[in-house]
């Protein structure tokens, strides 16, 4: 999808406001995900490159300081997002020109195959008197499964009987759910991990369930799909009162503060796992609120609407013609810029940097000194220059003395009859930036 965006424009609807572990799949090379990474913020990304392209040190800090959104910006003719916290969010970091073709769409919630609980218990082969807690998707850390547990625990010791069923898949890597819930034998003998579940199965869990919890914290800003389903299904939701969830009409769902959290959880999931009147109460709002706001017809509208705003005719703009060889055919090679600087000698990182930023693509860099020894001491005395001058998103491809060239007028001739020794470094800079 990235491709064709680069190939094709069109209109994007971004579910997803970080998008760093995208490029990392699909970039063949790491200095274009490094270019990106200085692109948004020039002083981190060369510092959090250098230790990810040199020291292979790459942390969760990356994927909060760098979303990689940058590009899917400029290149969009139209930018859907799922909330005004992620509008918001994202024109904080690119500003209001970047963002100024974003629209704000829910994200939708579909009809379920499913309607009726006892129906979907009787397929997963789920008793039809048990009180279901339900949740989904991956494991991960973010979905704050150790606020959940410790809250499921203080309800056990008080007597209150559910059953806990989590449809999805482990990440023990992020967060080892199976081993920690050993630590806990009484919530482990009512809890059930299913492992992957598919799309049918998961909308049969969803039907099944009395109460939907699905917590986020720290949160980037995405929307549930798995949310999304359970108010379409009239389930009774627990979210985080945080970041795009706020948006959700009080309602429709359970807000719980991202502070004393469990505390909160314990007192609300006291009070609707003892009500069987309050939890519907809420599934019937939140399935009010899918709907209408939510239904397919009304975000399908929205869609069309933006689709057809930036697809509207615009005044034709010339289109430059390709460049030709001497023969008059395109030419198909690509540039390659050149820079020349001379008494690279007296020159530190930070200006040899400024002096050749501005390029992108194939490049030649010749740096030009006095004598090979002026080449010694400079390496010698500027250690990691060249790293520095050309930053992680550059790909140094080879380095090689040349000569003086003949009939060039030098500033200065050395006494000694040494010669003038150019430093040429050939690579690629994959997205320059100054």
């Amino acid at each position: 999808m990235l491709e064709a965006l680069r190939r094709h424009a069109g209109v994007v609807s971004l579910h997803d406001l970080c998008l760093l572990y995208l490029y990392e799949l699909c970039s063949p090379r790491l200095e274009s995900i490094m270019a990106g990474m200085l692109s948004q913020n020039p002083a981190l990304g060369d510092v959090f490159g250098r230790q990810w392209k040199e020291n292979r040190l790459k942390t969760q800090a990356n994927y909060v300081l760098f979303d990689m959104v940058g590009e899917i910006l400029s290149l969009a003719d139209g930018i859907v997002v799922h909330s005004h916290y992620a509008l918001n969010k994202l024109r904080a970091t690119y500003g209001t020109n970047a963002t100024s073709k974003i629209a704000v769409i829910p994200h939708f919630a579909p009809s379920l195959k499913y309607t009726s609980r006892l129906d979907a218990r009787r397929r997963l082969g789920l008793p039809a008197d048990e009180t279901i807690v339900l949740t989904s998707g991956f494991a991960t850390r973010a979905k704050r499964f150790d606020w959940l547990i410790d809250a499921l625990e203080v309800l056990l010791q008080r007597g209150i009987p559910f059953r806990w069923i989590h449809a999805g898949e482990e990440r023990p890597a992020e967060f080892p759910l199976r081993e920690i819930l050993e630590r806990h034998p009484l919530l482990r003998q009512v809890s059930t991990i299913t492992g992957y579940v598919s799309e049918s199965d998961l909308d049969a869990y969803i039907v099944a369930a009395d109460i939907v919890v699905n917590l986020r914290f720290p949160s980037v800003g995405e929307s549930s799909g798995t949310l999304a389903r359970a108010f379409s299904a009239g389930r009774c939701c627990i979210v985080n009162d945080t970041a795009a969830y706020t948006e959700i009409p009080r309602e429709a769902a359970v807000h719980i503060p991202i502070f004393d959290t469990v505390p909160a959880l314990i007192r609300a999931m006291e009070a609707l796992l003892r009500d069987t009147a309050l939890r519907a109460l809420f599934g019937e709002r939140a399935q009010h609120y899918a709907r209408n706001a939510l239904s397919l017809r009304t975000v399908a509208r929205q869609y069309s609407d933006v689709v057809d705003a930036v697809h509207r005719p615009r005044p034709m703009r010339a289109t430059p013609s390709p460049r030709r060889s001497p023969k008059g055919q395109p030419s198909s090679r690509a540039t390659v810029a050149r820079v020349e600087i001379d008494k690279a000698a007296q020159l530190d990182a930070s200006e040899l940097r400024r002096r050749i930023s501005g390029i992108d693509g194939a490049f030649e860099a010749i740096l030009w000194f006095d004598s090979a020894d002026d080449v010694a001491r400079y390496s010698l005395d500027a250690p990691g220059l060249l790293q520095g001058a050309f930053g992680p998103h550059v790909t140094i491809e080879t380095v090689r003395f040349l000569p003086r060239p003949s009939g060039r007028n030098w500033s200065s001739d050395r006494a000694d009859g040494s010669d003038a020794v150019g430093l040429s470094i050939l690579g690629r800079a994959h997205g320059w930036r100054p």
